[in-house]
């Protein structure tokens, strides 16, 4: 029974009427709302409904009341309605909030109406908040808490004296607007508090319809201002007061009606109070509302684009509404008239803004250079856009001139060779729809959702984030910060990071249309060509270094050189060195961790020396310089042991040329060691990257399976193996290697290669890392299966994965090596899968030389 909880038994005969009532009466809304009834109506249609039972739930408790006491309670006591039944707002799923006001002196008969009410309501089915208070406790109560404030500024009497209730209302209108700046300064706070727990970006891909930024709740909180500062809440009262604009206005209730409609489709849907748009719930929504998709985009991201348009409409306007009502004190409207100063007769500058003077509303009006030129000073002054100007601005955008004069063009690329800032300044001027006439297919981008597992934005947050990312690369202590920092070309890197994946949303390659649009863009903003060939390169080629870092073997010398000789100067390859690694932290919280840092550092070094001397780099064979300081550390009657010279060989370039003396020497003398059979396992912590790496030798061990039974204990014991490699040695030795975050070690929960950049992992424990070698040495021959450990949400996650349609994938390419065949496999990732593919390939009699996850 949609909306209604199950009937307990022996209910007496008006309540198993008021709950059939109710369920038919629900029956009917969801039909009318399957049949395309508005968001707005459907609530009001639901609230109407709960009012039906309310009133005459508590028409039936007065009359039982003995002694005349219910008439006069009557008078003297009233239901209001206040939160979303109180702005007729209520979703399938939602509470009824009550607040039962009653006169001071009907304290008693109050409580005895509350007890019943409470009782009756929760038995005909429907969910209650209920407060039992008088006038003056019911105003305090708002004085001293904001949520409660803004919950009763939705309020309407359902039942009772209409004469109490107007005193209510008074009083409680009154106290809010004694203190207009306080309240809306708490409310505000409130509504922050709130959207950073939900999502404090319009374009989570996964956000909550009432809680995130731009959904429902700024809505509310654009009434509960409006409130404060007008006296009404409801959007086609201040339409008529002049308060709110016909295009404001239009754009709001659009925005309402879609986000009411979607949420109460999840609640019809769901049964219960659902508010999160998860994956499954896009996909079924975008089929639901009749989204057809087309032009490489899906209707799942139709639909979401559109509901990014709507939560950003909503948001703009929060934004600015919550500004107006937060006016600067009076110390600095004092300060501000002293200290402030004009620009060229364009602008003003007092403590905290930047306003146009006439002549600048003039220029802005007009000029799409004069916009940028405003947002820039914004920047380097540290000031915000003063809301009437940042206004003005968004509204003058559609008709500036799409095809962009010089000096738009040179002071865009000014703007984006000083990194201070930069991220905020290019969402600022997405925001206005400034950015989108610099670069038009920021248009085709905006809002355009990214159906799958790995990125968390929409593709226009995504490119801004990528390049907010990169200007924080200058705050760290290595190796990528070093080659940012030292840059000179900053607008070419920052230019192709805001422009790598605007060919999205298109059936053609992404990277293919990209070089297309880089073409088209650098010969509009007037590069020269040399530049223009290598904002091409960059974008085409965006991706190519993660591929060859993370499946690749970089100890493959010959890989190393032809990569370095495609990408062709040093100045390119530390372009491609900060974009891939800006792109990844632009996916998510996380993406980028320690060890791919690291590995992306290691394959850049080795590009960087393959250069050549235009590299600056000091050419050398870094393999001898390894093999002469492992010879020192040798015995003298090893030092010419053909054994010893045979494997040292052998050794994997990646293993070799990446450790100290010592530990090379180390592994080089257990490894000799193993005779007839033997097996040892050894490892350590790599704080550098924070992951665990553990070696094993075998001896006789080839074509036993050893690599994916190690593969499978490992997993089983919690690892998450992030790269792997198996290496055939002199007398039929076999090396194996596995690099690992241990999520369970020691309270590193937050550590290892999932850890955000910044924070120092621990060293692991050693008697968890003894442990794990004796897994691995337990799991030779061993013929039992793993048992992987249930994961909590797995399941869901699965089911999830599913629904981006990505199919498994297999490439197999023999033109790669001459020694090895390629196996490249492409599948959404869980717990176990290296084994599987491990042992998959080990029961077809294939040898694997060297993996990468």
């Amino acid at each position: 029974m949609p909306g209604v909880t199950p009937s307990p038994p022996r209910l007496r005969p008006e309540l198993i009427d008021i709950r059939q009532r109710l369920a038919d009466a629900h029956a009917a809304v969801r039909e009318q709302h399957d049949r395309g009834l508005a968001g707005s109506q459907v609530c009001g249609r639901i609230s109407a409904a709960a009012d039906a039972a309310v009133q005459r739930l508590f028409e039936s408790a007065l009359a039982d009341l003995p002694g005349g006491r219910g008439e006069r309670l009557r008078s003297r006591c009233v239901l209001v309605a206040h939160g979303g039944y109180g702005r007729r707002q209520m979703a399938p799923r939602s509470d009824v909030d009550l607040m039962i006001l009653h006169d001071p002196a009907a304290r008693a008969d109050a409580e005895t109406l509350a007890r019943r009410l409470t009782q009756d309501i929760f038995d005909a089915g429907l969910q209650l908040g209920q407060s039992l208070r008088t006038v003056g406790e019911a105003v305090t109560l708002a004085k001293a808490d904001p949520v409660i404030c803004t919950s009763l500024i939705e309020s309407r009497p359902v039942a009772g004296g209409q004469e109490l209730y107007e005193d209510y209302a008074e009083a409680f209108l009154k106290a809010v607007q004694k203190r207009p700046r306080a309240a809306s300064a708490a409310f505000i706070e409130a509504r922050r508090a709130e959207r950073e727990k939900y999502g404090e970006t319009v374009y989570l891909l996964e956000p909550n319809i009432k809680r995130s930024r731009g959904g429902l709740r700024d809505l509310h909180l654009l009434r509960w201002l409006w409130f404060v500062h007008a006296g009404v809440s409801d959007l086609d009262r201040l339409r008529r007061k002049g308060v709110l604009s016909r295009f404001d206005h239009r754009r709001l209730t659009s925005s309402r009606e879609f986000l009411l409609r979607v949420r109460n489709d999840t609640h019809f849907h769901a049964g219960e109070c659902h508010d999160t748009l998860h994956r499954g719930e896009q996909v079924r929504l975008a089929e639901k509302l009749g989204y057809r998709g087309g032009d490489g985009i899906r209707p799942v991201e139709q639909f979401m684009r559109d509901y990014f348009r709507h939560a950003g409409h909503v948001w703009f306007l929060a934004a600015r509404v919550s500004e107006l009502s937060s006016p600067p004190r009076a110390v600095t409207t004092v300060l501000g008239a002293v200290l402030g100063r004009s620009i060229e007769k364009d602008y003003r500058l007092d403590g905290r803004e930047i306003t146009a003077t006439p002549i600048g509303r003039g220029k802005l009006t007009r000029r799409l250079d004069e916009a940028l030129r405003l947002v820039d000073l914004a920047r380097l002054s540290d000031r915000r856009i003063s809301q009437d100007t940042w206004y003005l601005v968004y509204r003058s955008a559609p008709n500036y001139s799409a095809a962009p004069a010089p000096a738009v063009s040179e002071r865009f690329l000014d703007i984006l060779q000083n990194p201070a800032q930069l991220g905020g300044l290019l969402r600022r001027l997405h925001d206005l729809g400034v950015l989108e006439k610099v670069i038009p297919e920021f248009t085709h981008a905006r809002c355009l959702l990214q159906f799958n597992q790995y990125h968390k934005f929409t593709v226009d947050e995504h490119c801004i984030r990528a390049v907010e990312e990169a200007t924080r690369f200058a705050d760290r202590d290595d190796l990528l910060g070093q080659v940012y920092g030292g840059l000179r070309g900053k607008r070419q890197l920052h230019l192709a990071l805001l422009m790598h994946d605007l060919g999205k949303g298109h059936e053609q390659d992404h990277s293919v249309l990209g070089e297309a649009i880089a073409r088209s863009n650098g010969r509009r903003l007037g590069l020269a060509e040399p530049e223009v060939r290598q904002l091409e390169f960059l974008i085409r080629r965006h991706l190519w270094m993660s591929h060859l870092a993370f499946r690749r073997d970089m100890g493959d010398a010959e890989l190393v050189a032809d990569f370095a000789q495609q990408v062709g100067s040093l100045e390119t390859l530390q372009m491609l060195f900060v974009l891939t690694c800006a792109d990844l932290a632009a996916v998510g919280p996380g993406v980028l961790n320690a060890w791919k840092v690291s590995v992306l550092s290691d394959l850049y070094a080795k590009a960087a020396e393959a250069l050549g001397p235009d590299a600056r780099l000091q050419v050398r064979d870094r393999r001898n310089a390894v093999r002469t300081a492992v010879w020192s550390l040798l015995p003298a009657r090893q030092r010419d042991d053909t054994q010893t010279k045979l494997l040292f060989h052998e050794l994997p370039e990646s293993f070799v040329t990446s450790r100290p003396p010592g530990e090379v020497l180390d592994a080089v003398q257990r490894l000799l060691a193993l005779r007839g059979g033997a097996a040892d396992a050894w490892g350590a912590w790599r704080p550098e990257s924070g992951t665990l790496e553990l070696i094993a030798g075998v001896s006789d061990g080839i074509g036993r399976g050893i690599f994916s039974s190690m593969a499978g204990a490992l997993s089983a014991a919690g690892l998450q193996i992030v790269a792997a490699e198996t290496t055939a040695l002199p007398g039929d030795r076999l090396m194996l290697r596995y690099v690992a975050a241990d999520p369970s070690a020691a309270g590193q929960a937050g550590h290892g290669p999932s850890a955000g950049e910044g924070k120092q992992a621990p060293e692991a424990d050693p008697q968890r890392v003894a442990e794990l070698c004796l897994t691995m040495l337990a799991a030779i021959d061993d013929p039992a299966p793993p048992r992987f450990p249930r994961v909590w949400g797995a399941d869901q996650r699965a089911a999830e994965d599913a629904l981006t349609s990505t199919p498994s994938e297999v490439r197999i390419d023999a033109g790669l090596s001459d020694q090895w065949l390629i196996v490249e496999v492409f599948a959404n990732d869980r717990r176990g899968l290296l084994y599987e593919l491990a042992r998959t390939l080990h029961e077809l009699r294939l040898v694997i030389r060297f993996a990468k996850i």
